[in-house]
Formats: C-alpha cells, sequence, structure tokens
C-alpha cells in the first residue's frame, strides 16, 4: 500500500541514512528556492531599467532609450553644451536629491530638483546659445521661468527640507511597486534611484530637445508654428498659475470652516465651484492639463528648428530621431502628469480622505477641460484603477 511504501521509503529517525536523506532533500529545495528568488530578482530590475513612466508601452521606452544615440548623431556642434547641461544636472540632483532621498527614503526632495533643474536648463540656453536672439531669448527665457515658479513654490512648501512622511504621491508609488505591480519590497530603493535618475535625464535628453534646437537656432526670422508654440506656452503658463491661485483660495477659505466640513471640501465640486474656482470646474486636473500644455506648446516651436538643423550627416535617421524625442516631450509629460505622479496619486488618496470625491469624479473630466472623441475622460468613482485595502 502507498503508505507502507513511503513508511519504507522514508529513512528512520536518528539513522546516518536519514541525515544525509534530509539534507539532500533540503539542500535540494531551498537550492531550487533560492534560484527561484534570484530569477524573480533578476526579472524585476531588468523589469525596472527598462520601464520608463507608468503606462508608456514598449515602443515608446525604445524610442527613449535610444534619443542619447540620435543626440550623438545630430548635435555635432552642440555636445559640448550637453555635456556641459548633463554635468549641471548630475551636480545638482546628485547632492540635492539623490542622496537625500536614499538616506531618508522620501523623494519628495525632487519636487523641487527638478524644476531648479529646468532653470539651470534655461538659462544656459540663454547665456551660451547660438541662435538667433528673439528665438534664444523666447525658449531660454520661458523655460527660465517655467522652472523658476515651480522651484519657488517648492521651496516655500518644503522649508526647512525635512517632513516625517513622503508625499501622498511617492507613497503611492510605492504601494504601486509592491501591491499592485507585485514587486519585491527589498527591491523598492533600487526603483526609487531609477524614478530619480528618469527625472534628472529628462533634464539631459527629452526636455533639453526643444531647448538646444531653438537656441542654436541661426534663421534669422521667426515663423508661424514658432510664433504659435511660444503663445501656446505663455497662454498655459497664465493659465497654470491661475489654477495654482484658485487651489490656494480654496485652501484659505476651508481655515475658515469646521474641522468636519474642511475635511470633506472637494475644489471644483458644490459648494465650493463657484467663478473663483472656474478652472476646476473644467477637469479635476487643470493645473496638470496647463503643465502639459506649456511643454507640448515648446515642443511644437522646437519643429522648425529641428527640420533646419543641420544633423552632421546623419541625414534622415537623425531626423526622424530628433522629431522622435520632440514627441517624447508631450507624450511622457502626459503619462508622468496622468499616471505617475500626477493624477493617479492624487486621486487614490482623496477618495479615501473626502467622501464627496467621488461624486465629482462622476460629474467632472480628469485631464482635459474639454470633450475629445475617443477619449476616457474618468468619470467614473475609483478612477483609473484602486489598491486593495489594506487590513
Amino acid at each position: 500500500r502507498p503508505h507502507r511504501l513511503l513508511r519504507w521509503a522514508w529513512p528512520k529517525k536518528g539513522s546516518g541514512q536519514a541525515f544525509f536523506f534530509s539534507l539532500n532533500f533540503r539542500m535540494g529545495v531551498n537550492g531550487t528556492v533560492r534560484r527561484w528568488a534570484q530569477e524573480r530578482y533578476i526579472c524585476a530590475i531588468f523589469r525596472i531599467i527598462f520601464s520608463l513612466g507608468a503606462c508608456i508601452s514598449k515602443f515608446e521606452t525604445a524610442i527613449a532609450l535610444t534619443a542619447p544615440f540620435a543626440y550623438i548623431m545630430s548635435f555635432a556642434t552642440e555636445r559640448s553644451w550637453l555635456l556641459a547641461n548633463a554635468m549641471c544636472q548630475m551636480g545638482l540632483f546628485l547632492p540635492f536629491v539623490i542622496l537625500p532621498s536614499l538616506v531618508t527614503g522620501q523623494m519628495y526632495y525632487v519636487d523641487f530638483g527638478w524644476p531648479s533643474g529646468l532653470v539651470l536648463l534655461g538659462a544656459q540656453g540663454l547665456l551660451h546659445g547660438e541662435g538667433f536672439w528673439l528665438r534664444r531669448w523666447l525658449m531660454g527665457g520661458a523655460v527660465l521661468l517655467h522652472g523658476t515658479r515651480m522651484a519657488f513654490g517648492a521651496f516655500v512648501l518644503f522649508w526647512p527640507f525635512w517632513r516625517a512622511d513622503d508625499l501622498p504621491r511617492y507613497r503611492y508609488a510605492k504601494l504601486r511597486f509592491v501591491e499592485m505591480e507585485g514587486q519585491p519590497g527589498q527591491l523598492w530603493p533600487f526603483k526609487m534611484l531609477h524614478d530619480l535618475l528618469q527625472q534628472a535625464c529628462a533634464n539631459m535628453v527629452i526636455l533639453a530637445c526643444p531647448v538646444v534646437l531653438s537656441c542654436f537656432d541661426v534663421y534669422p526670422q521667426l515663423g508661424g508654428l514658432e510664433a504659435a508654440g511660444f503663445i501656446i506656452w505663455f497662454a498655459a503658463w497664465l493659465f497654470e498659475s491661475a489654477a495654482d491661485s484658485q487651489k490656494l483660495y480654496f485652501s484659505r477659505q476651508t481655515r475658515l470652516l469646521p474641522p468636519k466640513e474642511a475635511a470633506t471640501a472637494v475644489i471644483g465640486h458644490p459648494p465650493f465651484d463657484g467663478p473663483a474656482y472656474r478652472l476646476w470646474t473644467l477637469c479635476r486636473h487643470p493645473n496638470y492639463f496647463c503643465e502639459w500644455l506649456a511643454w507640448s506648446g515648446l515642443a511644437l516651436a522646437a519643429i522648425p528648428s529641428a527640420l533646419r538643423h543641420d544633423m552632421g550627416g546623419g541625414g534622415l535617421v537623425a531626423t526622424a530621431g530628433v522629431l522622435a524625442m520632440l514627441y517624447c516631450v508631450p507624450r511622457f509629460l502626459y503619462d508622468c502628469l496622468n499616471y505617475w505622479t500626477g493624477a493617479e496619486p492624487a486621486e487614490f488618496f482623496s477618495t479615501r480622505k473626502r467622501a464627496a470625491y467621488a461624486d465629482y469624479q462622476k460629474a467632472v473630466r480628469v485631464f482635459w477641460p474639454f470633450e475629445l472623441p475617443f477619449v476616457d475622460h474618468g468619470r467614473r468613482a475609483g478612477w483609473p484603477r484602486m489598491l486593495k485595502e489594506s487590513d
């Protein structure tokens, strides 16, 4: 019978045969588990390295990862400027963003480091660009002003640069990595480093593309497409500032309410849906939309410079690479502001803190302030996905 065969085959307790049998069995099992764990960790590490943003496709990731090669082929005369910009960005990010984040385990330092990097990027385009003065001042000044506003806000918000816990969007990033994606929690510091380097590399490569194209374009006239791009940036910058001002006004008004009412108040939702909060009744994140629109305008303004640029013998391949990098500007900003560090993390915590936020989600578009066909505007409670509640 099976149980008698098993009892006969299993060595008796205390015998030397039993010792070697159990030792070999444990080594075999432990070796298999160890190999499985190592393979899982290796797969997770490769997945972290070769994934960008939150919802970027593999094809778009391949475009972004090959973008530096397009730089090498395209910008022969501007390589020293690009190298200087990369060194400035790493000189900023390493001591003021990466090291503090790794020591404290909190990522909010990047909210000051990234816009400060934009200030450096715009200033270098202004001061060291060799192109037509009006185009150089418009592009460099736009990026400089854009970064200065956000860096000043972050400086005021985070001073003296110490928090008991991380910002909600970065706490959500860890929840998404460990609980939603099922990755090993021990790899979170590696993932955190990867995310920080992504933002540093954005200032070195993707967001530097329109700056280097426009600031080194010597064509002595400003075309209609360029003018349209700069006008879009300026209008978006104004509306983003207005959206932030409306949110600050909402914060001041809620301080006057009883604590229970203030804890459940939602900007853009009755009774805070009047003219003073107009932008927040059009979409749930007008500041994110305007941020995306501003960078889209700068990418649009750089297209004529890309078509006129001397690709250093790279030909159509280099031109296609530069245009692909310009495409990455609005595409990656859209992913970041919707899913990576923008709307999705914000709404994950808002639905838990404010019961009325679910009604706000059902009534108002998430990102676009106007209707678009074939676009999911996220009018549903729990957009876009919800993690399982922890016990």
